[in-house]
């Protein structure tokens, strides 16, 4: 662009500012450049649409640091006033943003076209299945397995939630029992990630309740507790009953409520308890100190049963999924909308924080719904539309 013109036309405004507002005739020569601006901006976009479908097909991520940092410094070296740098630097990296964004929608749209085809591509219930549940043997997880597939039911354990979900992806087990949601202290995030990073399915639910006791070694009293073990749920869990203990008592997260009430008894030490179900007290050789210390009568913890496959069928009634929305406003309205529309009712909202994204959240949401009725696909492909990344994580039988 030529500079001395540029000075001239700056010039040959303020010089008929005497006749019309200064201000207005700026605005004016804005709204003509905006004017220019906007069908080159969405030629951008639609080319980024382009790069989105190159990207799709050879399975490239969105984002791609060394293109941008190239982007960045060939239009730096544009530039002949370096004093613009920070704003032309500013301007670009906002164009990147906006179009990398853009991608990540298309692609995550199709990603949740694909899982509900995925999810309607069912296997057959797994018959004398392999189950693995989180914790120890006295575990509410293995309560659950039992609950949901039987006292006789083939059961191994896993110390971690990823070792569970390693146990589906390694075919040493075809089920996984894990903890998804507690009634006082929320959804368990750490499963509804591994759900997410490993893509399995949801393929049913088992409602336990919560009765925590605290339990020592044989003959030990309540007054000779210093530490005391547990889940940091079944701590949390517990919060009021720990208060009356004083303020000496020591509480250290374990593993799981099993596994805490296992390591007292190995330890066998009368200055440690363990806050766990009633019948590790049995299961470890403990005496129990304190009966139902939860803070609520009412407290209950719904388990998930996952499979590497979907299993829907037409009794499935519950649909659950995470999503992102694009920041702006209105957009959640307009999502929880397509519910309201179908009249499919919200059995559930839930949101977190996005690591790294200020003001940004995940969102979880169960409805009710089977994904074979055409309507109901329809209506969730709507939302597909309306979100910025849409996780289908499971359709399955709501707990009777």
């Amino acid at each position: 662009m030529d500079t001395k013109s540029d000075n001239q036309k700056l010039n040959e405004l303020n010089n008929t500012c005497s006749q019309k507002n200064r201000l207005d005739i700026l605005r004016e020569e804005i709204d003509k450049i905006d004017k220019e601006l906007l069908p080159l901006f969405l030629k951008r976009m639609d080319l980024c649409s382009s790069v989105a479908d190159y990207k799709r097909s050879v399975g490239k991520p969105v984002l791609d640091s060394e293109r941008e940092k190239q982007v960045l410094k060939s239009k730096m070296d544009l530039l002949t006033d370096k004093s613009r740098e920070n704003e032309v630097y500013e301007f670009f990296t906002a164009i990147m943003s906006i179009s990398r964004d853009r991608q990540t929608r298309e692609l995550s749209r199709d990603k949740g076209r694909k899982r509900i085809e995925d999810m309607l591509n069912p296997k057959p219930h797994i018959q004398n299945p392999r189950i693995v549940f989180y914790g120890v043997k006295g575990s509410y997880s293995e309560e659950a397995a039992i609950k949901y597939f039987g006292a006789e039911s083939n059961r191994t354990n896993a110390d971690s939630f990823e070792a569970a979900f390693l146990s589906l992806k390694n075919n040493k087990s075809d089920y996984a029992v894990l903890p998804i949601e507690n009634s006082n202290t929320g959804t368990i995030v750490d499963v509804m990630d591994l759900l997410e990073k490993y893509g399995y399915f949801i393929i049913g639910e088992v409602d336990i309740p919560i009765r925590h006791c605290l339990m020592g070694v044989k003959g030990s009293k309540v007054s000779d507790i210093k530490y005391i073990y547990s889940h940091e749920q079944g701590i949390m869990q517990s919060s009021g009953f720990l208060k009356t203990l004083g303020n000496d008592i020591i509480c250290r997260e374990y593993y799981s409520t099993a596994k805490s009430a296992e390591k007292v008894a190995n330890d066998n030490n009368p200055v440690q308890a363990a806050i766990a179900g009633k019948q590790n007290a049995e299961i470890y050789g403990l005496d129990i100190l304190a009966e139902d210390i939860n803070n609520s009568d009412k407290n209950t913890t719904r388990f998930i049963v996952v499979s590497v496959n979907s299993e829907i069928d037409v009794m499935c009634n519950k649909i659950s999924a995470a999503f992102t929305l694009p920041h702006e406003s209105g957009e959640l309205h307009r999502v929880l909308a397509c519910f309201a529309h179908g009249d499919l009712n919200l059995l559930k909202l839930e949101s977190r924080p996005l690591d790294n994204k200020n003001f940004e959240y995940m969102f979880f949401v169960d409805y009710t719904g089977n994904l074979l009725d055409e309507k109901v696909r329809q209506i969730t492909n709507n939302v597909i539309e309306g979100t910025g990344e849409f996780k289908l994580l499971g359709n399955y039988k709501i707990k009777e």
